[in-house]
């Protein structure tokens, strides 16, 4: 039997994480570059509703852990719901930059727990060995 030791549901969580901030990343950089394309409909990834779901589906059914969290969907949407300017193209440059920030600063976080949970792990297989 093959032990992962980054198997535990906060780990999966944090890598979860990592994976739906770089997919944010990916679709707020696309924005970006399109700021002045006509007609260009500004995408979005929300991946937290989709990550709190399946933790609570983990937190009340402990026994499927085993097989991890499931997987989660990390679409992009189109968001036709912002206003759009004259030639169609609905992307405000200060909405992106800001929301760019905030997703780093998420990326980051998550990417520092994460690091400290696998220096945990070294740390305690490194004392049981002495």
């Amino acid at each position: 039997m093959k032990l992962n030791l980054l198997s535990d549901v906060s780990s999966q969580a944090l890598t979860a994480a990592l994976e739906g901030a770089a997919a944010r990343q990916a679709a707020l950089a696309d924005n970006i570059a399109n700021v002045d394309t006509p007609g260009f409909v500004r995408s979005e990834v929300d991946f937290e509703k989709a990550l709190a779901t399946a933790l609570d589906q983990a937190r009340r059914a402990p026994s499927s852990l085993a097989q991890g969290l499931p997987a989660l969907s990390l679409r992009k949407s189109k968001d036709f719901a912002s206003p759009a300017r004259v030639d169609g193209n609905n992307v405000n440059i200060d909405r992106e930059m800001a929301a760019l920030s905030r997703n780093a600063l998420s990326y980051r976080a998550a990417g520092e727990l994460l690091g400290a949970r696998i220096r945990g792990l070294r740390a305690a297989i490194n004392s049981s060995r002495r």
